[in-house]
């Protein structure tokens, strides 16, 4: 094993440790990994607790046929990260998350506007969601794909989100960023409705359920 990719599995590990300490994954959801070379990727393994993780879990698997050796099945969505990998050649990161309020937009099926310096900086002109298609399947790869077409980042209908980066550094900062954001939209989405000046999540529950005067009580 070359230095290069020994280093690689150690980012990815830790990587699994501060996805679950920044809240950004629920459970064993979610996946990520790192071009390791021309031909190949390191992914997560599929199944297992991102606190356990270690440099020897990550599974190497080659980007075109998407074969792979070892005792570990890699991520399900192994599909879409080969796919990135092929479609874009200066993306070398790609995590998958299944965060609070990405989530929430990813089931609203909501495209974003990218109205910061910072979100248009790391994620484009717009956050759009992609178009539903059953986990690990062709349909939602190529959705996927439409989606991140000139961004860094996209909902997955009903399916959390998707952030890729030039390293594993980079797509981790759009994914703080892309929750960050996204729970800002929502929050003065809840009091442009409402008219109230303090949100709070009762007033999100009762925005939810349809009972506005409800959530104006809550302020």
């Amino acid at each position: 094993m070359s230095e290069t990719e020994k280093s690689l599995r150690e980012t990815l590990a830790a990587a699994g440790k501060r996805l679950v300490e920044d809240n950004l994954v629920q459970g064993t959801w979610g996946n990520f990994s790192v071009r390791l070379d021309e031909k190949r990727m390191l992914v997560t393994p599929s199944g297992l607790d991102y606190l356990s993780l270690t440099p020897d879990d990550m599974v190497a698997v080659d980007i075109e046929s998407l074969e792979y050796a070892g005792g570990l099945k890699p991520t399900s969505e192994k599909k879409l990260h080969a796919a990135i990998y092929k479609g874009r050649k200066d993306i070398n990161a790609v995590i998958h998350t299944h965060s609070e309020y990405c989530s929430a937009a990813a089931a609203a099926r909501v495209d974003l506007p990218a109205d910061t310096d910072e979100i248009r900086r790391l994620v484009g002109q717009n956050i759009k969601c992609a178009a539903y298609g059953l986990p690990g399947t062709k349909k939602m790869t190529v959705a996927a794909l439409a989606a991140l077409d000139g961004r860094n980042a996209c909902y997955l209908a009903n399916h959390g989100a998707i952030a890729i980066g030039v390293s594993l550094e980079n797509a981790y900062a759009v994914c703080l960023a892309l929750e960050f954001h996204t729970k800002n939209f929502i929050e003065l989405a809840v009091m442009k409705k409402t008219g109230i000046k303090n949100f709070s999540d009762k007033a999100l529950l009762a925005v939810f359920r349809g009972k506005l005067e409800t959530a104006i009580c809550y302020d």
